[in-house]
């Protein structure tokens, strides 16, 4: 196992343009009108893509050597991303976000996700359930006859916040979600190891996507103008 030095991603915001321009701005006051576009929320980081060579794992020598035993057949590159939800004060919650990765390659083994991380966040959230029983029933012994009784259970679950979408395919992606307990906000670093056939041309492209709900949800996305040439790299 080795660490390697997170790169100085470059981060701007992205708008995001609905999914259903049809659906424009609303009649009626500026509140009830459903947003053509969303701004200001979403921040993105790269992607930046490092190729995984012998000579750049040479700090751990099973690393190495495994790299060097399929550079024949694959090149593996480690690409990072991050998405940031810009604090608010006010505006629509987003419901959900999404980035999404397509890989591509002219020719050779299908590019694929080997990795991913996270692979799961989760926020712990406490749960109670009321369990009630009417009358001519009997709970825990106690005659019920006299009208209902009822019973407070609690538990802990945890809701995933971020999960990853197809590890081991060619269209990986990390879906947030809020949970009871926690909005979508702060920083979250994204990273995935890509494997290509050696010397392939690969491509990746960048989506992402949000939600928001007032009084419908409505779906905004945008894809990044440049693909990533992971050939660059080589």
């Amino acid at each position: 196992m080795i660490e390697l030095t997170d790169p100085r991603l470059t981060t701007y915001d992205i708008v995001l343009n609905a999914d259903d321009p049809t659906r424009g701005p609303g009649q009626g006051s500026a509140d009830a009108r459903e947003p053509a576009a969303l701004a200001g929320r979403l921040r993105l980081g790269g992607p930046h893509a490092l190729r995984l060579t012998p000579e750049e794992l040479a700090a751990d020598p099973e690393l190495a050597r495994y790299a060097e035993e399929q550079a024949a057949l694959y090149e593996h590159h480690l690409v990072r991303l991050a998405l940031t939800f810009v604090p608010q004060t006010s505006g629509l919650r987003l419901k959900f976000a999404n980035v999404s990765l397509q890989l591509t390659s002219g020719w050779g083994p299908k590019p694929i996700a080997h990795s991913m991380d996270p692979i799961r966040l989760t926020d712990p959230v406490q749960i109670e359930r009321v369990r009630r029983l009417g009358p001519q029933l009997s709970l825990l012994g106690a005659d019920a006859s006299l009208g209902e009784i009822s019973r407070t259970v609690g538990y802990t679950t945890n809701q995933p916040l971020v999960q990853a979408l197809d590890l081991g395919g060619s269209s990986p992606a990390w879906d947030f979600r809020p949970t009871t307990a926690t909005e979508l906000s702060g920083t979250y670093p994204l990273s995935l190891v890509v494997r290509c056939g050696a010397g392939a041309d690969t491509e990746l492209k960048c989506t992402v996507t949000a939600g928001v709900e007032k009084p419908l949800l409505r779906r905004f996305s945008r894809e990044l103008p440049d693909p990533l040439q992971l050939k660059a790299f080589l």
